[in-house]
């Protein structure tokens, strides 16, 4: 279920936690598949049934709390006006199945296969859309069952996986541990029958693949000119005309542009019934369909059904198409007419037959002698006379100079048109790839001798990868000097030593790589010596040889030369880096240490860190690193399994930088064993070791079994030691690591936070400072940290920090600081006495969002002080708070709303302050209409604040914000509810306003918050309906909607505040029941 999930399914954009399933054929077949086989999996197996996840599947429902009636009669659930309980718990408590309100719905928790079954029986009809969102909110639905060694983001849970679990069984058994043994084997067999499960899916895709017709450029070319032959002016035609809207052919057969070709489209043809409009038509892989033109981006989105041929699509949008080929009464044009283009139409006026050529576009490199040459030999070659390859080639089509800059003559990477790279040409038409001459570099020319068998070729399903690095590396184009003067004296002699090592024996050959290193190789110009000699194959030929000297000097000359981008890439492109992985399983530790030490150079861009994955090395690298520990021998020189163990960890080091690296090496095991190596004393080993333990702590997977495995206390332990690299890796470690909360108790707890307040003070080593600032941010979130932090006084030691360092270590130090100030009073004198209000106020005037967050909240933290305000306000930070919400980033204008209400609050005659902003109140009311909620919760608050002077709630009243405010009422978030209700409590002040309110249909939505479970909604909602009852129009509709039971159970709330919100409500409601009453008898 999971391989066929992520690799079958098609979502409708790239596959994360925003990806939903594109409504098609094949999604609608595996769902039904899947929930065929569930149903069968709940009866035919119910113990496996009965496994609880390691997760629970979590997702929003489309049903309604009313669908769940059919669980009243099950003694099983617990049934409330709020959701869905059952009784059964797991080992921590937890109920098995969960239905709860939330903000956009019900939220669904389900622990197996039973409570699944059960939700899928209440959705009735809406059972695959039910499965249909599960699967979007738990994409790897694997990993959810069985945890996250078991993720099936690469691979079906195969036969590795199948014997680690029964080896884990076996041992239990072993062991006598019956209870661990049950739960295992219920496991194991939960795992054969997914498995089973997973490949039954993948079957039935790959039948319904094989069955499915795709279009190629040569069928589309092919449906064109036979329409193109039936198609005129004349009733007695089929269509008046039919034309691509391209005129430009580029080498796979296509006429759409790049960037329209990775989505599967080949060409656009624009089609002339003789009863409609103009179609245009999009030919891609998967068929025909209708769009709307080619203009913008939008233009290309389909309208209507996709269609297996063109035909078929005219047949349902043009009546007179449809009758003419069904009656077979229309007119044959010319047996030699060609395809017109849409520059002919005056010949097309005319009735004139013009052959048009259209020319297959390659790469477009400017017209040299040399290419000249071939154009002409191709010219004389050809059966065409040189008059019509000379008219051919002044009439052939050009990309435009903006196709050029972008390099758009090149293959276009379609993989679905791949197996189609020759098109057919139409008649009179040349095909510029033999005129074009072949660009000449040092690294082609190595991949002209190179062995094919050595070429690495990657699936299509693969070929993207994340990474934490870009991939300019790829690009980068190699410099070389103007002429051969420029060339030192070394570039000969490196490349009169490569000759020695073509033509020598075996004896020369160690001798000749003997002098090689000698050789400073990391300088330019011994790389472009050794790849223009061609001596790069032949070193990576020397790696096949059975000669262990030949291969300990070979690697060492690749370790050196692979430090150079261009080398590293001609390395991957010759096949070496497959040879490299092969030379991990040899039992010689040296040659293992050199070969892992190369591919660590090696693994820098990520199409060398996928080759390194696809062929097991991995799994390879991470098997060097459990050894029994023999140490190095020092007669002859061996390495140690500890040095073996270091070269393994830089290779994995390299490697983790890709998110599939992370999670295939996550499967091997690998943390417990980097844990081991840890414990090691040698600088040199763990710096890898940490280096890789950081690069993968990105991942909560990792987060989690670092903190279990124990590895913060070494990892605080390397904080303390005195190599700044290795300090900087540890506190990058922690930086990542302390998201969790137990993490930054255990740092506390272990001494971490006295090393981390003491590395502040290197301020020259801005990599390390950033790791540590970090570390302090994010271990500042613990109230416990943040006072150890105030007497460790790190906050002046931070404050110093907050000039004169790069914006990496802003966005720390500032973070830092916020947490501290939220948390402590005294935290915020304490900035505010070592001057650091200054220096950030004036940061609030940058461009970096991550920044600007952090810095509007240690402003608003410090706002709350009214001292520091004073400072604030001289300043000009509330001017600057208020700027930033016209930022298109919908965090930080929260943040900078929520900010500016501690400022009003504690401001002097905030007032008029307020007012001096010019259109500052007509901003604030218009972001009311703002999609994110956390922006409109915010905004509430600060509308509360704002509206307590009375003229700024006249001036808001009149830029319309009541009914925006009314609006909101109908919101299912507490957090937003709140703040609405305080900011309507506020606005009711002035005028007629409550009753405008009551005609806005915005007082009965509040009386239903009083169901709501927070108590804070509860007191602010009492007192908004304080408010709004106050006029009698409101007092009808709360009573109507039941307001009075609700809040007489509040009217004994040890809330103050709340019980005198609630009798005032209720008093009102009476005293106007009152009013009628004696109305009604006089």
């Amino acid at each position: 279920m999971g391989a066929a999930l992520s690799s079958r399914a098609q979502w409708t954009s790239a596959k994360d936690k925003g990806a939903k399933l594109d409504f098609s054929k094949a999604n609608e077949a595996l769902l039904l598949e899947i929930l065929e086989n569930s149903e069968s999996l709940c009866q035919e197996h119910p113990r496996e049934a009965s496994v609880i996840f390691k997760r629970p599947f979590v997702w929003t429902s489309s049903l309604v709390l009313e669908s769940f009636q059919s669980l009243k009669s099950d003694e099983n659930y617990d049934l409330s006006a709020t959701g869905i309980v059952s009784k059964a718990q797991d080992s921590h408590g937890t109920p098995l199945l969960s239905v709860a309100q939330s903000a956009g719905g019900l939220e669904i928790r389900a622990l197996n296969f039973n409570q699944l079954r059960k939700i899928l029986n209440c959705a009735g009809a809406k059972k695959l859309k039910e499965l249909q969102l599960c699967l979007e909110a738990n994409q790897d639905p694997i990993a959810t069952i069985l945890g996250a060694a078991f993720s099936s983001h690469d691979s079906v849970p195969g036969t590795t996986t199948l014997l680690e679990v029964h080896e884990l069984l076996s041992r239990e058994r072993a062991r006598g541990g019956d209870v661990s043994a049950d739960e295992l084997d219920s496991s194991f067999r939960l795992l054969l029958l997914l498995n089973s499960l997973d490949l039954k899916l993948l079957h039935s895709s790959v039948k319904r693949m094989g069955q499915e017709i795709r279009l190629s450029p040569q069928i589309v070319q092919s449906e064109v000119e036979v329409l193109s032959k039936f198609s005129g002016d004349s009733d007695n035609t089929c269509l008046c005309a039919v034309t691509f809207t391209s005129d430009i052919t580029f080498a796979n057969g296509c006429r759409a542009p790049p960037w329209r070709q990775v989505l599967g489209d080949i060409c656009y043809i624009q089609v002339k019934p003789h009863d409609g409009s103009e179609l245009c038509i999009a030919a891609s892989t998967e068929g025909y369909y209708v769009i709307k033109g080619t203009t913008t981006a939008a233009d290309y989105e389909r309208i209507g059904d996709i269609y297996p041929n063109l035909v078929d699509l005219l047949k349902r949008n043009s009546e007179h198409f449809h009758n003419r080929l069904t009656s077979r009464d229309f007119m044959y044009v010319a047996a030699d007419k060609v395809m017109l283009e849409p520059d002919d139409k005056a010949a097309l006026a005319g009735k004139v037959a013009v052959p048009k050529v259209v020319t297959h576009v390659d790469d477009p490199v400017s017209t040299t002698d040399e290419s000249r040459a071939a154009q002409r030999k191709t010219s004389l070659g050809s059966k065409k006379t040189p008059q019509c390859a000379n008219d051919t080639s002044k009439s052939s089509a050009q990309p435009s100079p903006r196709w050029k800059s972008l390099g758009l003559g090149k293959e276009t990477p379609i993989t679905s048109l791949s197996s189609n790279a020759s098109p057919q040409k139409s008649r009179g038409s040349v095909d510029l790839t033999s005129q074009l001459s072949k660009r000449k570099s040092s690294i082609s020319s190595i991949k002209s001798r190179s062995r094919t068998s050595h070429r690495s070729t990657q699936p299509d399903s693969d070929i993207s990868d994340s990474s934490s690095e870009t991939s300019e590396e790829e690009e980068q184009q190699e410099r070389r000097p103007e002429s051969n003067a420029d060339l030192p004296s070394e570039y000969w002699q490196i490349q009169k030593l490569i000759r020695y090592l073509k033509g020598g024996n075996q004896t020369a050959t160690v001798i000749a790589l003997c002098a090689l290193l000698d050789f400073d190789l990391k300088l330019e110009a011994s790389h472009l010596a050794i790849r223009d000699s061609g001596g790069l194959d032949l070193l990576i030929n020397l790696l096949e040889t059975d000669d262990v000297k030949c291969k300990i000097g070979t690697l060492k000359i690749l370790r050196e030369i692979s430090q150079n981008a261009q080398t590293r890439k001609a390395i991957v492109d010759l096949g070496g880096l497959q040879m490299l992985v092969q030379i991990l399983q040899f039992p010689n530790r040296e040659l293992k240490c050199l070969a892992a030490e190369t591919i660590a150079n090696v693994a820098k861009f990520k199409r060398s860190r996928r080759i390194v994955r696809q062929n097991d090395g991995i799994k390879r690298l991470v098997d060097l690193l459990i050894n029994p520990g023999r140490p190095n021998s020092p007669v002859t020189g061996e390495r140690s399994d500890l040095d073996v163990a270091r070269s393994a960890a830089l290779g994995l080091w390299s490697c983790s930088k890709s998110r599939k690296n992370k999670i295939a090496l996550l499967k091997t095991g690998a943390v417990p064993q980097l844990g081991k190596l840890l414990q090691c004393d040698s600088d040199t080993v763990l710096i890898p070791v940490v280096g890789t333990l950081q690069e993968c702590a990105s991942e909560t997977s990792y987060q989690e079994l670092i903190q279990s495995e124990g590895m913060v206390e070494y990892l605080v332990k390397g904080l303390k030691t005195q190599n700044e690299e290795l300090q900087r890796h540890c506190a990058s470690a922690i930086f990542k690591c302390a998201e969790s909360d137990a993490t930054r108790t255990l740092v506390r707890e272990y001494g971490g936070l006295d090393p981390l307040v003491s590395l502040l003070s290197k301020t020259s080593n801005k990599d390390l400072l950033c790791a540590v600032t970090g570390a302090v941010w994010k271990c500042s979130k613990n109230v416990q940290n943040a006072t150890r932090f105030k007497e460790l006084k790190a906050i002046e030691q931070l404050v110093a920090l907050l000039s004169n360092q790069p914006e990496e270590v802003l966005v720390n130090v500032v973070g830092g600081l916020g947490e501290c100030a939220a948390h402590d009073p005294d935290s915020r004198a304490s900035i505010r006495k070592a001057g650091g209000l200054v220096p950030l106020v004036q940061l609030l005037t940058g461009t970096n969002h991550s920044l600007l967050i952090n810095t509007t909240k240690v402003v608003g933290a410090c706002a709350l002080d009214a001292d520091s305000m004073i400072v604030i306000d001289k300043q000009d930070g509330v001017r600057l708070l208020w700027s930033l919400l016209k930022s298109v980033n919908p965090e930080v204008q929260a943040c900078a709303a929520w900010a500016i209400c501690p400022c009003i609050e504690n401001a002097k005659d905030a007032g008029e302050l307020v007012r001096s902003f010019v259109g500052g109140l007509e901003l604030i009311v218009g972001l009311l209409k703002s999609d994110d909620l956390e922006v409109l919760a915010a905004v509430c608050a600060a509308i509360a604040k704002i509206a307590k002077d009375e003229e700024n709630l006249g001036v808001l009243t009149d830029h319309g914000v009541v009914p925006l405010l009314a609006k909101l009422a109908t919101t299912d978030s507490d957090h937003l509810r709140m703040h609405l209700c305080d900011a309507i409590a506020r606005c009711c002040m002035w005028r007629n306003n409550r009753i405008a309110f009551g005609q806005a249909s915005a007082v009965a939505p509040l009386v239903s918050y009083l169901q709501s479970s927070d108590s804070q909604v509860h007191r602010s909602t009492a007192c908004a309906l304080h408010q709004l009852s106050k006029d009698p129009g409101n007092c009808i509709t709360m009573h109507e909607a039941g307001v009075v039971q609700s809040l007489l159970s509040m009217v004994g709330s040890t809330d103050e505040v709340l019980q005198e919100a609630a009798a005032g409500c209720i008093g009102n409601i009476r005293h106007l029941a009152l009013a009628n009453e004696k109305a009604k008898f006089k």
